[in-house]
């Protein structure tokens, strides 16, 4: 049926605009995608129906569920030979429960194939948000930070030249913290805090109402705050993404990296405050990293060993 093929693509510009903006229509708009497969059969558009279902679930941490549709979307991408969805399909697939799952380092070489194939198909939107992902997942697997800070420069230039200037604003929170740790002889975290830039991004983030890129600038400068010691401010910005993801239908998990961080810092504040205060958010954190550990080994057991060294050294 013409008008139903025409109905999903409508949705599934509808998904990434609603991420985005309008996180409260997200769940409404992926369900309607998936019904409309339920009810008239599958098509090539219903691996994107597919595999941004298996996304959200992530947030429900029904990691198997997410898992088994997130192959379903693969299966039918592959069956169909619908290599024009192969971009938005693998963003949020690579980039979502494979990323649990499997180690960061593994899923590199798919994100990097769904910005190729996105360039190549003319999907140049998801073509760059795999890119975006691609950046993330290099910083968060611990590659080198210079080969990194290359790969923002190229794939940020792409982005200003095609015109994607929402992708480009979410790659940069990464851009900073790459910047300020290269930077780190020269005291990287007060130049970010008097930046212009980081300034500047911040309130423009706000006014476009993007609480996604607000959420990350709270995750990557809280992650530089604990790497040079600034305990209290890491923590602050902790507790202002908690208070921004109340109203977020999907949260910035990171694939247990947040957690991971949140368990550091707060740690870190026990050791220099009363232990009491952070008692109960270290014991959230740590069940969450233990939950996380049992879904995917190689990105959260060291992770998980880690924290309770650092617990026991107390």
């Amino acid at each position: 049926d013409i008008n139903k093929i025409a109905a999903m693509k409508t949705l599934h510009l509808l998904i990434l605009y609603t991420y985005f903006a309008k996180q409260e229509y997200l769940p409404i708009v992926i369900i309607r995608s998936v019904q409309l497969t339920l009810q008239h059969g599958v098509c090539k558009e219903s691996c994107v129906a597919l595999a941004s279902c298996s996304y959200f679930l992530c947030e429900f941490q029904d990691f198997k569920g997410a898992e088994y549709i997130g192959g379903l979307s693969i299966g039918i991408l592959e069956k169909l030979k619908a290599q024009e969805h192969l971009s938005q399909v693998y963003i949020c697939t690579f980039g979502g429960i494979f990323g649990w799952i499997r180690n960061f380092r593994l899923n590199l070489e798919n994100l990097l194939l769904g910005y190729q194939v996105g360039m190549q198909t003319g999907d140049i939107q998801h073509a760059m948000f795999n890119a975006s992902s691609y950046i993330k997942n290099s910083f968060f697997s611990g590659l080198n930070l210079r080969e990194v800070e290359r790969n923002i420069d190229k794939f940020g230039k792409e982005m200003i030249e095609y015109n994607q200037k929402a992708v480009y604003k979410s790659m940069l929170p990464v851009k900073r913290a790459v910047s300020d740790l290269i930077l780190s002889t020269q005291d990287p975290l007060v130049m970010a805090q008097n930046s212009a830039e980081q300034n500047a991004l911040f309130q423009q983030v706000v006014e476009d109402n993007n609480p996604v890129v607000v959420c990350d600038i709270y995750v990557f400068s809280g992650i530089i705050a604990y790497i040079y010691s600034r305990y209290e401010l890491a923590a602050a910005l902790v507790q202002k993404r908690y208070e921004l993801e109340k109203n977020m239908s999907r949260t910035q998990l990171k694939c247990g990296v947040t957690a991971f961080y949140d368990g550091l810092i707060f740690l870190a504040m026990a050791h220099n405050s009363s232990e009491f205060e952070w008692s109960s958010k270290i014991s959230n954190v740590m069940s969450n990293v233990k939950k996380f550990e049992q879904i995917g080994k190689s990105n959260n057991e060291h992770k998980l060993l880690l924290l309770e060294a650092e617990i026991k050294s107390r």
